[in-house]
């Protein structure tokens, strides 16, 4: 557990420490790199820890096992099954598959941290939920939300190509990230009616494309059966509580139209999640889809304190606030969360004897 305090420790205590307007914020500095360099290691170099591990464990093996035809067939999205692939070639894939997603989420996070006012606040925000229980959790998802992280950082530019390409990436190992396309033709500002006409087509192939064969199944598995997920309306409050504060403040965060217009969407989007998980009788496809609304939380705290306050000790007050909040929300987790034993005590690769997943030693299957 230590390991987990001592990430979060170090983010909030580098947050005390930064003032939102100094550039030298937004640089990408040695004690980043590494922090980044650790981050993908620690996300990346675990064994047996994480609430989905011993799913992917298992869905790993018939690459092992089977032609890679017929092995595809038990994976479900194209990016995965060919990261899949890969991972077979290797005793331990499962470290190969969890490092891809480590070093992914780790670059994510410096590239958009390093956009806001208050980089190390952002990462503060972002270990608790984004990194520890998405980032460790649903593989799959943790690699799709840093992609859309990083095409967030190219529609604040305008670049909606971009935007639409690092989204469409993120949908090759998450199906569901393809909801955020229609974004960008949100945001267009130019040739407004072409570029909602060529995201919509891109949106529709792209469905059929990854989704429409498994898309009764999608159903059945997440609508059908009234799946519910535990503590899907407080994860939904968290990221409703930074968007009620940019959709009241929005004008005060500075930024330009197209930025302006897409986080006042997703902020939106975030707000609606309350009520979408109290009226929906599968709260777990709310939580789920939520997670690509996590950025929010990320932004929002990141640069709350220089759009809000009128002094440095006010923003120094907003910081703190910050910081506690998710102290908070990361303790409550590790000690009444219902699947936190997943995560307790971690456990790292190298430090392991004897695995070899090929070798199907069935004393590894005790996840």
């Amino acid at each position: 557990m230590l390991i987990y305090w001592i990430f979060l420790g170090f983010a909030g205590f580098m947050a005390l420490l930064e003032q939102g307007n100094e550039e030298a914020n937004h640089r990408v500095n040695f004690l980043w790199i590494m922090f980044s360099i650790a981050l993908a290691l620690f996300i990346g170099g675990r064994w047996k820890t994480g609430g989905d591990w011993g799913n992917y464990y298992v869905n790993l093996e018939p690459f092992y096992w089977l032609t890679v035809d017929k092995a595809a067939v038990t994976s479900k999205d194209v990016g995965y099954t060919a990261l899949s692939i890969v991972a077979s070639w290797f005793p331990t894939g499962i470290v190969f598959i969890t490092m891809v997603s480590g070093i992914t989420m780790a670059v994510a996070l410096m590239l958009f941290c390093l956009a806001q006012k208050r980089p190390w606040l952002c990462m503060t925000v972002a270990f608790p939920y984004l990194v520890v229980v998405c980032g460790m959790g649903y593989i799959r998802q943790g690699i799709a939300v840093s992609f859309i992280m990083i095409g967030l950082l190219a529609l604040d530019r305008e670049k909606i190509g971009r935007y639409t390409a690092w989204v469409a990436t993120g949908a090759l190992f998450h199906g569901t990230a393809l909801i955020l396309i229609p974004l960008g033709a949100i945001t267009s500002r130019r040739n407004r009616l072409f570029v909602i006409a060529v995201i919509a087509a891109i949106t529709i192939i792209s469905f059929q494309w990854l989704i429409g064969s498994r898309a009764d199944a999608l159903v059945d598995n997440y609508v059908d059966t009234d799946a519910s997920s535990s503590g899907a309306l407080v994860r939904s409050f968290m990221s409703a509580l930074p968007g009620l504060i940019f959709l009241r403040f929005r004008k005060q965060f500075g930024l330009e139209r197209s930025a302006l217009l897409a986080w006042t969407a997703l902020s939106m989007a975030a707000v609606a999640t309350v009520p979408a998980v109290m009226l929906f009788s599968s709260s777990t496809v709310v939580d789920r889809l939520g997670l690509y609304l996590l950025p929010v939380q990320c932004f929002v705290y990141a640069n709350m304190p220089d759009a809000l306050a009128r002094s440095r000790q006010e923003r120094q007050l907003y910081a703190v606030g910050a910081i506690l909040l998710y102290v908070g929300v990361f303790f409550t987790f590790i000690n009444y969360g219902d699947h936190a034993k997943s995560w307790f005590p971690y456990r790292f690769y190298l430090f392991e004897d004897g695995i070899c997943l090929e070798c199907g030693d069935p004393g590894d299957r005790d996840y």
